[in-house]
């Protein structure tokens, strides 16, 4: 029995969950310390405890680099920059208008909309340019594969229902929602790009194939979503017909109501000058 190889390998087991699982573990840990606590202090701590999970998940590549899970971390250190762009673009973009809280100031608008266009820029040099995430030379993070397809789809998906939204339920939000069909039609136009014209590391008919499984993992979420919704109200109501009907109660008789209205008199009447 290879007993050193055994140790060895439990050495790497250790330092993967040391230096990947476990700070995975603490960034929702930190998140609800955070939210959950009217400490400050432990709402202090549980931000560093987040934001320190997350540092450690970008340096796995170089920390773990043996797991083959550290490719995970590898990309969201890749993507945390334009991703935050986009993210505070669309906040800016959204809050800078008619909103009853949290307003801000319009001119805000042109900065978002310029943060999320430079998001979106960051991004696509990751496809069409020297910036494509990679573990080694020539060798692509296999989860950008995943990424970038799923993303773009998804952004376009919610920037055009946003849009409609602001346009259906919003007070004045016009000029919101053209923005946000702006980020909708960018996303678009950049899909279609991508399946047509080959990155120096990223090839338009592997763009191609990991968009229908994009498009397959989306519609497979949009279906279990409204399954479980169509069971949670089936349950709900299957459950009130079950209960029996609520009892009557006998109206109130003329002594009752006699006493009512002498209680109601006596609090209402005031005293006369």
């Amino acid at each position: 029995m290879n007993i050193q190889g055994f140790v060895d390998s439990m050495d790497e087991m250790l330092k993967a969950f040391l230096l990947f699982w476990l700070p995975i573990a603490m960034v929702p840990l930190g998140l609800w310390f955070s939210m959950s606590s009217r400490s400050k202090s432990t709402t202090t701590n549980g931000r560093f405890l987040a934001f320190f999970g997350i540092i450690l998940i970008c340096l796995s590549t170089w920390t773990v680099p043996s797991s083959p899970s550290t490719a995970a971390g590898h990309l969201l250190g890749a993507i945390i920059g334009p991703c935050m762009l986009i993210i505070i673009g669309i906040y800016l973009i959204s809050f800078s208008g008619n909103v009853p809280v949290g307003k801000l100031p319009r001119s805000d608008r042109r900065l978002g909309v310029l943060m999320s266009g430079a998001g979106f820029v960051w991004l696509a040099g990751m496809h069409w340019w020297i910036l494509t995430p990679q573990l080694s030379p020539d060798e692509v993070n296999p989860y950008w594969y995943v990424f970038w397809p799923t993303f773009i789809l998804l952004t376009s998906c919610l920037a055009s229902c946003s849009a409609v939204t602001l346009l259906t339920l919003g007070d004045r939000r016009r000029a919101e929602s053209n923005a946000m069909f702006f980020v909708s039609v960018l996303s678009m136009i950049i899909l279609l790009l991508g399946l047509n014209i080959d990155g120096p590391l990223v090839q338009a008919d592997d763009f191609r194939e990991n968009l229908w499984l994009a498009v397959a993992d989306m519609a497979g979420i949009a279906a279990g979503s409204l399954l479980s919704i169509l069971v949670f109200a089936f349950v709900i109501y299957t459950y009130e017909r079950s209960l029996p009907p609520p009892k009557t109660i006998e109206p109130p008789t003329a002594l009752e109501l006699e006493r009512v209205s002498a209680v109601i008199q006596h609090h209402l009447g005031g005293e006369e000058e």
